[in-house]
């Protein structure tokens, strides 16, 4: 893309009485730091060059609250100023997002445990905690109402530039506005008026609290995927003209989905999906008639389609959350003409959405979540250069590699094969993953333009590393797959009889060669992530006939929390792979495969040319070892160390290369 596309982005554009100073901005998500670390947090993207800051919501009232938060309380100002300041100082106003769960809360605790009942205008519960709510009364509501304008009144004495009222995701104020979850017929529901009605509520009590010169945003959902029974883009342009008749809002976020299509929310790499929300988003716009602004967001992951969607008038601002978690400086390398410097998010939702209440972190981006410590303010070179020596270049050695040679080190990198990327190249070859190739691509080139050495089809030896005189070497040559069977869940053995059979092979290999594979192909599953499926898909496509089996009760277990099964999954069915979970193999045969069920019950033959056994793996760890017993000055990161994921491996090369001296 020429960087002259991207200039209707650099625009300013105001915002109530204030001025984001481009198109693009951090909208909230959760990243469960304390105060100053957050502050920190947002700071780095700030300094990145974002134009405006929207942080993640924060509770008004105890039925949806954290244990020890009470941001109704004038204590909190103290730790608004903590998180705000520090972007304001650098010119980005931050708005602070305000809100409560709902149905789609948890049962409200205190300091000793669960204490009351979730709160929402009917008697339905969330899918995603189960709990029945008390239907609010009058009461209930006049206490919300006043926990908004009380919470929204301290984040202005905290230094604030305004809020965001949270009214998607099947959280109250949204669970007000919806017909699925809205079934009353009093003041605050029975027809479009009276569900819009605490909104305005709402907005009367902050704006009469915290006066004009505060900007007051809301967030609603286009479309809740519910059809007619729920909250529809017809539904929703009617709201927002009840909403702009009373003039009280500053500008207007869009979003989407609740919790019965949670998976909609953050799409992950394997969905496919980039802006849903931009073809209906010009209707929304058009219906605040030019008044406010429109501010949507929801998987866009660069800017080029931030200014396709501005420069089409679907949206005054663009929000991009996991880009901007990935690289904090996407905007200032873009202005400054290096956009192919951008560190690409791969969307595989790992460091991000999996650790949603758990401090954030990011695949590509170890620093994320850790910038009082590794931001880009902090950064500083290495007291001396050091000639430094990396074995493996998977995505730990690259990281350790352009880490090291960032901060001033001499790097030389080996590789055994003939590329760098290691396991991950594999997985950018199964279906909906290719995405993962941009992890490689990014550190390679960011190794190649620091000067990194890199030498492929280099066999590393104890007696060549000796040789190289290094004053530091890092051993990331990864891990093997056990081709034995063994299993965590068959306690009562250490192998599969029959796996050293000549038609048994691990799943690298299998899709290294899936022409290899024979007609009926039989894949056991130990680990429950998305290789053995992604394989299964390749081979059906081929014309096999591949049924997928593990002694777990849920196939892909690990692809629930990274919101990849429901789109994944139907597609595996879609191929025509036969799914078998609480299923063990007792033995292998020639042509054969006999299975148990977990659950009990006799055993039965499956014709099987090919198994293939996607299970566990064991460290590639004889060099660390060799080298390790001569004295020299060897650790090793990533796999080499135990077999976890990419995640682990990264932030490990990240780790100990900001580590040397």
């Amino acid at each position: 893309m020429k960087m002259q596309q991207l200039d209707v982005l650099w625009n300013a554009i105001d915002i109530g009485h204030l001025q984001a100073r481009n198109r693009i901005y951090l909208p909230a998500h959760q990243v469960s730091l304390p105060p100053a670390e957050y502050g920190a947090y947002l700071a780095e993207r700030a300094r990145g060059g974002v134009g405006l800051i929207v942080t993640h919501g924060f509770h008004v009232h105890p039925a949806s609250a954290r244990a020890g938060v009470s941001p109704w309380e004038p204590a909190w100002t103290d730790a608004v100023h903590k998180f705000v300041t520090p972007s304001r100082q650098l010119g980005v106003p931050v708005f602070v997002q305000v809100t409560h769960m709902g149905a789609s809360g948890t049962r409200r605790t205190d300091d000793i445990g669960l204490w009351g009942a979730v709160m929402a205008p009917s008697q339905i519960p969330s899918p995603v905690h189960r709990a029945s709510p008390k239907p609010m009364e009058e009461d209930d509501i006049r206490e919300v109402i006043e926990g908004f304008a009380a919470t929204c009144a301290n984040v202005k004495a905290g230094g604030g530039d305004g809020v965001e009222i949270h009214g998607s995701h099947g959280y109250l104020l949204s669970n007000f506005l919806s017909p699925y979850w809205n079934r009353r017929n009093d003041a605050w529901g029975g027809d479009t008026e009276r569900r819009t009605r605490l909104a305005l509520e709402i907005g009367k009590a902050v704006r009469k609290r915290c006066g004009s010169d505060f900007v007051i945003g809301i967030k609603l959902s286009l479309d809740e995927y519910l059809g007619e029974a729920g909250t529809t883009p017809h539904e929703t342009i009617r709201v927002l003209q009840l909403l702009e008749q009373a003039r009280l809002f500053d500008y207007v976020c869009l979003s989407h989905t609740d919790y019965h299509h949670n998976h909609k929310l953050v799409p992950p790499q394997s969905s496919g999906e980039t802006a849903p929300l931009a073809a209906h988003a010009a209707r929304v716009r058009e219906a605040l008639g030019g008044r406010i602004p429109l501010l949507i967001q929801g998987s866009v992951r660069d800017l080029e389609k931030a200014a396709e969607i501005v420069q089409c008038g679907q949206s005054d601002l663009v929000g991009l959350v996991r880009a901007h978690i990935a690289d904090p400086e996407m905007v200032k390398k873009a202005r400054e003409g290096r956009l192919d410097e951008t560190r690409r998010c791969v969307g595989a939702n790992q460091g991000c959405w999996r650790r949603l209440g758990q401090n954030v972190s990011c695949t590509v981006n170890p620093a994320a979540g850790r910038e009082l410590r590794f931001g880009v303010a902090m950064a500083s070179p290495a007291a001396s250069a050091k000639k430094v020596l990396v074995i493996g270049g998977g995505p730990g050695g690259l990281k350790f590699a352009d880490t090291a040679a960032e901060r001033g080190h001499k790097v030389t990198l080996w590789e055994r094969s003939g590329q760098l990327g290691g396991q991950i190249r594999k997985a950018g070859l199964l279906p909906d993953y290719a995405s993962w190739n941009f992890l490689v691509d990014d550190l390679e080139a960011s190794v190649r333009r620091r000067g990194v050495d890199v030498v492929l089809n280099k066999e590393a030896t104890a007696d060549a590393v000796a040789a190289l005189a290094a004053d530091e070497v890092i051993v990331a040559t990864g891990a093997r797959w056990q081709t034995s069977g063994f299993s965590m869940f068959r306690t009562d053995r250490d192998a599969i009889p029959g796996a050293e059979l000549p038609h048994v092979v691990d799943a690298l290999r299998a899709l290294d060669n899936p022409s290899g594979c024979g007609q009926r192909v039989l894949i056991v599953d130990d680990n429950g992530d998305y290789l053995p499926l992604g394989l299964a898909r390749l081979l059906a496509a081929a014309g096999r006939e591949v049924t997928v089996v593990t002694a777990d009760g849920l196939l892909g277990r690990k692809l629930e929390a990274t919101l990849d099964w429901p789109w994944l999954m139907p597609r595996v069915v879609q191929a025509g792979v036969v799914l078998r979970a609480s299923t063990s193999v007792e033995r292998i045969e020639a042509g054969n495969a006999i299975l148990r069920s977990t659950l009990g019950g006799p055993a039965e033959t499956l014709a099987a040319d090919t198994v293939v056994l996607s299970m566990l793996r064991t460290s590639d760890d004889s060099l660390y070892h060799q080298l390790k017993a001569r004295g020299l000055p060897v650790r090793r990161i990533g796999d080499c160390v135990a077999p976890r994921e990419v995640d682990d491996a990264v932030l490990e090369g990240f780790r100990e290369a900001q580590a040397i001296a």
